[in-house]
This record gives structure tokens, sequence and C-alpha cells, in this order.
């Protein structure tokens, strides 16, 4: 596996895996160019390998990086490969500047009937996926912000047609099929509720919302993105996650 691109960026809140004042940090090496902003979240459409180190002193020795976590995607519609055997770490740095080194799977891998083995020589610096991507937006996310909060109105009324007004082009097909009503129940029950919107930040094109709702009585923190369609803010993308 020869993978061109890799970014780094700190675990939220910087919580490690052993004790959560442990540092944590995400390394991922992927086969295309990787949008800083989501390497907090899930990566799809693309092979990649992801790699969690801490910093630890989990069995009572001096602290010392050391691998928690690996996700192998061979292929960009390939399932997800978790958990063991762990690469070997070579690192020359690691720290708030950025990461240099080597890691490397020293035998080769099996998946059942998929077999693999990487060995990457990197140089990057720390990203942050919660930087803004440009200039902030004004309270209550401007008019992108507005057009969010109508398209939820939309969602909860279950209007087929209002919905379909508010959708970009290419996912309008999934409420012309025979299951729309299902399709509707659905993103219904995957729409979180008493959504505010706490800020965000536009590159000029492109707003991206950070908002707050709950489900199921649990606070969840999102991150919107929105697209000109005509005169207005169409909602293209939308991710969900638990404090």
């Amino acid at each position: 596996m020869n993978f061109p691109y890799v970014c780094v960026c700190a675990e939220e809140e910087e919580k490690g895996f052993y004790n959560e004042k442990d540092p944590a940090w995400r390394v991922v090496f992927a086969e295309k160019p990787i949008e800083v902003r989501k390497l907090d979240g899930f990566l799809s459409g693309f092979a990649y390998v992801k790699i969690g180190i801490t910093r630890t002193a989990d069995s009572g020795e001096k602290p010392k990086l050391q691998v928690y976590s690996q996700d192998v995607m061979l292929s960009a519609g390939g399932g997800n490969i978790s958990g063991w055997p762990y690469p070997e770490l070579e690192l020359q740095s690691a720290g708030p500047e950025g990461f240099a080194g080597r890691i490397h799977l020293a035998k080769p891998a099996e998946f059942f009937d998929d077999k693999y083995q990487y060995d990457f020589s990197f140089r990057a610096p720390l990203s942050d996926p919660h930087a803004p991507i440009g200039d902030p937006l004004p309270a209550g996310g401007g008019e992108p912000g507005k057009s969010y909060l109508s398209w939820l109105d939309a969602v909860r009324s279950g209007d087929i047609d209002r919905i379909k007004a508010m959708l970009p082009p290419e996912k309008v097909e999934m409420l012309e099929a025979e299951d729309a009503k299902e399709s509707i129940e659905f993103l219904q029950i995957m729409t979180p509720g008493d959504v505010k919107i706490l800020g965000g930040s536009s590159d000029g094109s492109t707003p991206i919302q950070k908002v707050e709702g709950t489900m199921d009585d649990s606070k969840m923190f999102g991150e919107i993105t929105l697209t000109k369609q005509g005169e207005s803010w169409v909602t293209t993308e939308e991710s969900w996650k638990l404090p």
C-alpha cells in the first residue's frame, strides 16, 4: 500500500485511550487529498489507513508513544478493517508542530481473502479539523442559518413537495421512489430536535454551521454544510455526533 497524502490531528479534547490525561493523535494516510475538517468524522469514498497514537504510561513505565487503534480501508467500496496487527512506530518528532517519521507493518496482515502491508515515511504539520474555513458567519448563521432551520421545519412537516424543493438535485430521486414515505420517516428519526446554531464560518462559497441538538434526550453536536442552489442555500451534508 502506497498512499501519497497524510494528515495529522489531535484527538478531540486530546483525551488518551488509556487515561484521559494522555495526549492522543490521529494520523491518516490516504490515496486522495483529505479535507482537514473531515478528519474528526467518518471517512469514506477512498482507501486509507488511520492510526491512533497516544503517549501513555499505562503499564507504570515512563510515558511513551504507542499505537492504540488502526483502521484500514483497502478500497473506496471495501469494508473497514480494524484492530491488530498494529504497526511499529519510528517517530523523530511528535508534538504541537507536527509529526515526522515512519509507521509500518513489519509483516503482511490478512483479513479473510485480503492481504495488506504498508510502510509510510512522512512529515506533516498538526491540522485542526475544527478551525474556521474562512470568515465567521453572523449570529444565527445569517441566510444559510435561516435556510437550514427552514429545512428542519420541512423535514418535521413530512411534506414531500416541500422537502424536495429544498434538496440538491442529486438527492431528489430518493423521494420519487415508491418507498418515499419510509425515506421521510427515516429522515425524521435521524434528525435531532431542539437544534440551535452555535456559530460557523464561510470561505465565500461554502458556509459551515456548528450546531447542537438532542436525540433520545442526549445532547449532540453537528456540522452542517450548505451550497447555493439558485437563490437559495441548500443543506448538502450533515455530520452529527455525541459530545
